[in-house]
């Protein structure tokens, strides 16, 4: 595994043009940006490619602790599913396993159905932007010309904005993903 993480890394690396990254760069880059992965596998695979000591980080900056020169990337590189599933399935085996607790004698809960993905996340993304103090056309103006110059969906640039603005995208970069997978 230790080869193809570091030919992702290196294909990450190689892709952006520079060695030297915050986290939200390396996970957004990975799942929104390349459309490698979802946000959680991108999570997953960078500690993986930390506990590879493939990159270094020093304060909130990540920094590719290789050279690219000796790696040869395919030109349309892309991680296997087997390179993601097996960056899981180690991340789940290195994860303590809580203790077993007993099983109440009532256990009659259903869980909640799971609200489905909207197709179109721009309502909701503008309301989060709108709720935490961003004008509506500030907002807009500066999502469309991100996704004019990376030439990615409107929700992924909006998202930076957001990220941009201080507001925390963690929760919904799962969704955006999910519904920008739908188009």
């Amino acid at each position: 595994m230790e080869d193809s993480l570091a030919l992702c890394a290196s294909a990450f690396v190689r892709n952006k043009g520079k060695n030297v990254f915050t986290e939200n760069d390396i996970l957004m880059g990975l799942s929104m940006d390349l459309r490698w992965m979802t946000y959680s596998e991108a999570k997953a695979t960078l500690s993986a490619m930390m506990s590879e000591n493939l990159f270094e980080k020093s304060g909130d900056m990540y920094r590719a602790n290789f050279s690219n020169n000796g790696i040869d990337v395919p030109v349309a590189y892309k991680p296997s599913r087997t390179l993601i599933e097996e960056v899981l399935a180690s991340k789940n085996k290195s994860a303590p396993k809580p203790e077993p607790r007993p099983e109440p004698a009532v256990k009659e809960e259903v869980p909640a159905p799971e609200k489905p993905v909207p197709k179109d996340m721009m309502p909701e993304l503008m309301n989060i932007a709108v709720d935490n103090g961003i004008d509506r056309r500030e907002f807009m103006m500066q999502s469309n010309a991100i996704q004019r110059k990376l030439g990615i969906f409107i929700e992924v640039a909006a998202l930076y904005v957001l990220r941009d603005n201080g507001i925390d995208v963690t929760e919904l970069a799962d969704k955006v993903y999910e519904s920008v997978k739908l188009k």
